[in-house]
């Protein structure tokens, strides 16, 4: 196989907290469905033999007693009280990755062909391709309080090349201080980046295999 695929579970749904007081997030609920069962069908269909999953005891409980798959399901379980990232995770697993990788997030429900994502990596023989979402206006109503507003996630700054394809600068508005800093190299390079900061992260990954071993190399690299 080309890619391995790897299923991210091990958040505990911060933003969705009166939900995941009882029930894991990966295990929520949607039409009928555990939320992790989606990004796994989606690899199923698409031919995938096997999937790595990270996640926790109790989430595997659950995918060992209840999901009827025949793609293989390599389960593996962190500690509960360990808070990993994307980056952290993949190095958790890193004895296991032996190609390129293709990660996707758990609570990841989406009608996109996944060959178009893996076809633009390819054909760009980027270093990581990454799937992105539109945003949602920053407040929206709350149901059944007339009048009254929420805020919505916080944004991410999306930097791009002319083309619009290659990604140059990537951070959340929460991990930044007052100054949005972009590395000399990377202007010298590219003198003019478009900024976005109506797109989201949909957390579906994919990643040459060397991207890892740089991850592993420096594990102060944050996810």
């Amino acid at each position: 196989m080309e890619f391995q695929a790897v299923v991210m579970a091990v958040g505990g749904g911060s933003r969705m907290t009166d939900l995941t007081s009882s029930i894991p997030k990966p295990l929520l609920p949607v039409g009928n469905k555990p939320l992790i069962w989606y990004p796994l069908n989606l690899l199923e269909r698409v031919g995938f033999e096997e999937v790595i999953v990270v996640t926790t005891k109790d989430v595997q409980k659950a995918l060992c007693a209840e999901f009827k798959m025949k793609m293989k399901l390599d389960i593996v379980c962190i500690p509960d009280e360990a808070d990993m990232g994307t980056a952290d995770s993949l190095r958790h697993i890193y004895p296991k990755l032996k190609t390129d990788v293709l990660v996707l997030s758990c609570d990841l429900i989406t009608d996109v062909a996944l060959h178009e994502v893996v076809d633009l990596f390819r054909a760009y023989d980027a270093s990581l391709a990454m799937l992105m979402r539109k945003g949602q206006e920053s407040i929206e109503p709350v149901p059944g309080q007339k009048g009254k507003k929420k805020p919505v996630e916080q944004r991410d700054f999306i930097g791009v090349d002319s083309t619009g394809k290659r990604l140059l600068f990537m951070a959340n508005e929460a991990d930044l201080d007052e100054e949005l800093v972009i590395k000399g190299s990377i202007l010298q390079k590219h003198p003019r980046i478009h900024f976005h900061t109506g797109l989201v992260d949909a957390h579906l990954y994919c990643l040459k295999k060397y991207v890892v071993d740089f991850l592993m190399e420096n594990s102060e690299q944050p996810s």
